[in-house]
């Protein structure tokens, strides 16, 4: 391997945008956070190869990468064993086909993402290959593509925070959308995990939104939306970071996860609806911080003694949840 080449190279490459197919978005398949940062890397390597032709014809292509732009302490077996397990995955996938006036074609396919490794020992490079049938996985755009900064995707540090990254850029120019929690659900991946909603909140949108804001070009904020007693669909908001400074108000997810749990053992006969629908009105006024602090303190009192369920309850109906920005507050029995 010419070092000094490749190594001008992944700088040069590293700084720009690079295209993700949108079908790649909406494939079954589920990676880890160094999976998925190899994923960018063959996504940088093989933008000259991209084409809107499904009829384009690919050959297998070798991707050379250095180890500090996968993992910043250059683990070599780490990184080998995430290319092992990305060569064993079989990912289905969809292709939307441009149909010219009439309804768009959907293609069904399925494939394996890599194959083959070279590493020379003690080399600051590792080296695998994409298959052809791979390579219209990852370079077909005829369906339509998504443009985001590689370093900064690779800069995030959960996949959460890198899907909702590539969310925010693929939506930016739409301002924003609204989508099912159970489309959620299926865009992040979670399979048969975070079944309750504050978990998924707090995982997937609280604790990404504030990484995204931190560390990205771009964020989100978002609205929970009920249908009935059930939470149903959430409204995202998709904004550029340079823009929008001061609107923002970070949730710290800690202190969200102790508000909705303190809730819970006092509103647990609402079937969990009661306890988020306040943790969300508090989140939403800005006031999770001082919730936080005052729930603090009636913990105490009541594993203290110096209180009794009641007690608190009572206290919460009448004065703090309107305080922390809950209004309507429901009078209900205690339990």
């Amino acid at each position: 391997m010419k070092a000094s080449y490749l190594k001008k190279k992944n700088q040069e490459e590293a700084t720009r945008f690079i295209k993700k197919p949108n079908h790649i978005l909406t494939a079954r398949f589920a990676l880890s956070t160094l999976e998925k940062n190899i994923i960018y890397t063959v996504l940088d390597q093989l933008q000259k190869v991209m084409s809107k032709d499904l009829n384009q014809n690919y050959k297998e292509q070798e991707v050379i990468v250095e180890l500090k732009l996968l993992d910043k302490h250059r683990n070599y077996h780490r990184i080998k064993n995430a290319i092992k397990s990305l060569g064993s995955k079989q990912v289905e996938f969809e292709m939307n086909i441009p149909n010219g006036n009439r309804a768009d074609k959907i293609f069904d396919s399925a494939t394996s993402l890599v194959s083959g490794l070279t590493y020379e020992r003690n080399s600051e490079y590792i080296s695998f290959w994409v298959p052809s049938s791979a390579c219209r996985f990852f370079c077909y755009i005829g369906g339509g593509y998504t443009s985001f900064q590689k370093t900064i995707a690779i800069s995030l540090t959960t996949n959460p925070a890198k899907c909702m990254y590539e969310l925010c850029c693929r939506w930016i120019d739409k301002g924003g959308f609204e989508c099912t929690i159970e489309e959620f659900r299926l865009l992040m991946n979670t399979g048969e995990k975070y079944k309750q909603i504050s978990h998924l909140r707090t995982r997937f949108l609280e604790d990404p939104k504030q990484e995204l804001k931190k560390r990205a070009d771009v964020y989100f904020s978002f609205k929970l939306h009920k249908r009935g007693s059930t939470y149903y669909s959430i409204t995202f908001k998709f904004h550029r970071n340079t823009e929008v400074k001061d609107e923002y108000r970070g949730i710290d997810s800690k202190q969200y996860i102790f508000v909705y749990n303190f809730l819970n053992r006092f509103y647990s006969n609402q079937m969990d609806t009661k306890a988020l629908d306040y943790s969300e009105s508090i989140a939403q006024s800005g006031k999770i911080d001082k919730a936080y602090s005052r729930f603090l303190r009636l913990d105490d009192d009541y594993t203290s003694g110096k209180k009794t369920k009641a007690d608190i309850k009572n206290l919460l109906n009448k004065i703090i949840l309107k305080e922390v920005g809950v209004k309507g507050v429901a009078k209900s029995k205690t339990h």
